[in-house]
C-alpha cells in the first residue's frame, strides 16, 4: 500500500565600530557574492555592503588587538588588508583567511590563558570551507580558539592563529553570498546547481570560476554531474570591465570542439549570472578572445504548471476555478486506479495505489503494474521516465523501472536508515531526496544519482545530510533546483515544514495544522500542502491558509 494520501505517521564583538556602506546595485545582474583572492577589475556592486573597519591603534593591549582583528576579518577587501595589519609581520605572510569560515551564534567569550596567550569560546553553527560549500552544525558544543601574541616595534600584534576567519551570524550574511556553480548532467541536456558561499569583494568574477574549474562538491562530483572544460583548465583572472567578464583560461581549451566551447560558454553564463558586475561573459586564451558560436542552450531550473495538479471530487487534474480540471487520455485511467499518490512528469504519470505502483502513460496505453512489492511509499519519477519507487521499510531496495519495462535495482546507502518516507528525483535526474528514519530520528538526506553508459539508475552516491524538523518525518519535495522542504510532527501534535537549500541555510516556513503532504511548485512562493481534512495551503506571511477546500490527494510534478 502506498503511504502518501493522509499518510501521517561574528564581526560581533566588542571594540572599535565597523562602518557599514550600503551600495546599491545600479547595474548588471542581481548581486549575489563571492570567494577566495585574485587580482580583477570590478565594481563596488559585488558588495551590498562594504565594511570599513579600523587600524590597530597605538598602546592597544591584547584583548583591543585580538577584538580589532576579529572586526577587521568581515572586511575582504584588498585580500584583508586590514585585518593583517593586527598581525605580525611574519604571520601576516603565511595566515590564509580563505581557508575558511566559522559561523558563530553569538559574542565569543575572550579568555587570558598567559601573558602572551589568549582564547575565545565560540558556538559554532555552520562552517564554510576553502571552496565554498557551507555545512550546518550539528552540535551545539563550544570550540575553544587559541591566539598568540608577540611584540613588534612596541606594539601588541597576533603571531600565531587557526587559519581562516570568524563571523557571527548577522555579519556572515552580509559579509558573504552564494552562487551557483553549474555543471552538466552526463547527456548535457541540463544545468545542475552546486552552491558556494564567498566572501563579497571585488574578487568575485575570479572566485566563482576557479571554483567552477576545479569541479564540483565531493558528494555531486561521484557521478552525477560532468564539465564542458577539460581536466587541467585554469584561469589566472577574471577581468571585468563595463559590465563584460574576459575570463581568461589556459590553452587546454583551444583543442576542444565547437560544441564544447559552447557547453563551456553556458557554464560560465550560469555561474557568473549572480555577479552585480556582470552583464556578458567573454572566453579568451593570452587575451585573445575565442569566438564562440550560438547553440542549443542546455536546461536551467526546469519548471513545472504552476497549478497544483490534484485528485478533487472524483476528477484528477489541475486546479484551477476550485475544481479539478482532466488531462485528455490520462485522468480517467489514474481515477479508476483508485489513487492514494501521484507523481507526473511529461513521459509518464507514477501512480501509487493499494495494489501497488503503476506507470499511465498520456499515449493512450493502459496502466502497467511496475511494483506490487507490499509496503511502498509514493513513488517518484526522473526525466528519463523511469519510475521509482521503494517499501517503506526496505529503505535500501530502491528500484527504478524502464519504459522498456526493465527493472534495475538502484543501490542506495540511506546512512543507517531504517524506514523510508519519501523519495523524489530532482527534475534534472541527477539527485534524489529521501527522507528516511535513523536511530529513532528523522534524517533527511540528498545523494547523488549515478547511471550506466544507457542512462538507466545503476547506484546512489553518499548521502548528505539537509536540515528538518523534529518528530516523525511526513514528506519532503523539491522546491527548486536547490531548495528542498520537509514536513514533520511532533509527539505534541505541532507540524513543521523547514526550507532547507542544499549547500546553504536553512529555514523554518511556519506550523501547519494537520499536515498530510507538500509538493514543490517553482519557488518557495509555489509550495502547496494538503492537511489530513482536505484543505489545500499556502504559506502567507508566517502562517499557512487555506486556497481550497475539499482536494482529496496532492500530486507532484517533475
Amino acid at each position: 500500500m502506498i503511504a502518501r494520501r493522509f499518510g501521517r505517521i561574528g564581526a560581533v564583538l566588542a571594540g572599535a565600530a565597523i562602518t557599514l556602506l550600503a551600495v546599491s546595485a545600479c547595474t548588471g545582474i542581481p548581486n549575489s557574492g563571492a570567494v577566495h583572492s585574485q587580482e580583477v577589475s570590478s565594481t563596488p556592486n559585488d558588495s551590498d555592503v562594504i565594511l570599513l573597519p579600523p587600524d590597530p591603534v597605538s598602546g592597544a593591549n591584547q584583548s583591543q588587538i585580538l577584538n580589532g582583528f576579529l572586526q577587521a576579518a568581515a572586511s575582504p577587501q584588498n585580500d584583508y588588508e586590514v585585518a593583517r595589519k593586527y598581525l605580525t609581520s611574519d604571520f601576516s605572510k603565511t595566515w590564509d583567511p580563505n581557508a575558511g569560515v566559522l559561523i558563530d551564534a553569538g559574542q565569543p567569550a575572550e579568555q587570558a590563558t598567559s601573558a602572551t596567550t589568549m582564547s575565545i569560546g565560540v558556538t559554532p553553527i555552520a562552517e564554510v570551507d576553502s571552496t565554498g560549500q557551507y555545512v550546518e552544525a550539528t552540535s551545539t558544543a563550544s570550540v575553544t580558539l587559541p591566539f598568540t601574541f608577540a611584540q613588534q616595534d612596541g606594539e601588541w600584534r597576533i603571531s600565531a592563529a587557526n587559519p581562516g576567519i570568524i563571523l557571527e551570524q548577522l555579519r556572515f550574511s552580509q559579509v558573504f553570498s552564494s552562487h551557483a556553480l553549474y555543471f552538466y548532467d552526463p547527456t548535457y541536456t541540463y544545468l545542475v546547481p552546486d552552491i558556494r558561499w564567498f566572501p563579497k569583494d571585488e574578487t568575485t568574477g575570479t572566485r566563482v570560476v576557479k571554483a567552477l574549474l576545479a569541479g564540483p562538491a565531493p558528494w555531486l562530483g561521484e557521478g552525477a554531474v560532468v564539465t564542458a572544460f577539460p581536466e587541467g583548465t585554469e584561469t589566472a583572472s577574471v577581468v571585468v570591465d563595463s559590465g563584460k567578464a574576459d575570463v581568461d583560461l589556459s590553452t587546454q581549451v583551444l583543442s576542444q570542439s565547437p560544441v564544447s566551447l559552447q557547453r563551456m560558454q553556458y557554464q560560465l553564463d550560469e555561474s557568473l549570472g549572480t555577479v552585480a558586475s556582470i552583464a556578458s561573459v567573454v572566453m579568451s586564451v593570452n587575451q585573445n578572445p575565442i569566438v564562440v558560436a550560438a547553440g542549443v542552450k542546455p536546461i536551467s531550473d526546469p519548471r513545472v504548471n504552476a497549478q497544483p495538479l490534484v485528485d478533487m471530487a472524483n476528477v484528477f487534474g489541475y486546479l484551477s476555478n476550485n475544481a479539478a480540471t482532466p488531462i485528455p487520455t490520462v485522468s480517467d485511467k489514474i481515477q479508476a486506479l483508485g489513487p492514494l499518490s501521484v507523481t507526473s512528469s511529461a513521459k509518464v504519470f507514477a501512480v501509487g495505489t493499494a495494489a501497488g505502483v503503476y506507470a499511465v502513460q498520456p499515449n493512450g496505453n493502459d496502466p502497467v503494474l511496475v511494483d506490487n512489492r507490499p509496503g511502498l511509499i509514493a513513488p517518484s519519477l526522473d526525466p528519463s521516465g523511469y519510475v521509482w519507487s521503494v517499501p517503506a521499510a526496505s529503505p535500501g531496495a530502491v528500484q527504478a523501472y524502464g519504459s522498456d519495462g526493465t527493472v534495475h535495482a538502484v543501490a542506495a546507502d540511506w546512512d543507517g536508515a531504517s524506514s523510508i518516507t519519501s523519495i523524489d528525483v530532482s527534475r534534472d535526474g541527477t539527485r534524489v531526496l529521501a527522507f528516511t528514519i535513523a536511530d529513532g530520528e528523522p534524517k533527511l538526506v540528498v545523494a547523488a544519482i549515478i547511471r550506466d553508459k544507457d542512462g538507466a539508475p545503476e547506484k546512489l552516491g553518499t548521502p548528505v545530510t539537509l536540515a528538518s524538523g523534529s518528530g516523525i518525518p511526513v514528506d519532503a519535495t523539491w522546491v527548486d533546483e536547490s531548495n528542498v522542504a520537509s514536513l514533520t510532527v511532533s509527539a505534541s501534535g505541532d507540524d513543521r515544514v523547514v526550507l532547507q537549500q542544499i549547500g546553504g541555510i536553512s529555514s523554518n516556513l511556519g506550523v501547519p495544522l494537520a499536515a498530510a503532504t507538500i509538493a514543490g511548485g517553482n519557488d518557495v512562493s509555489g509550495l502547496w500542502l494538503l492537511t489530513t481534512d482536505g484543505n489545500l495551503q499556502q504559506q502567507r506571511g508566517s502562517g499557512w491558509q487555506t486556497t481550497t477546500p475539499g482536494v482529496g490527494m496532492l500530486a507532484t510534478q517533475t
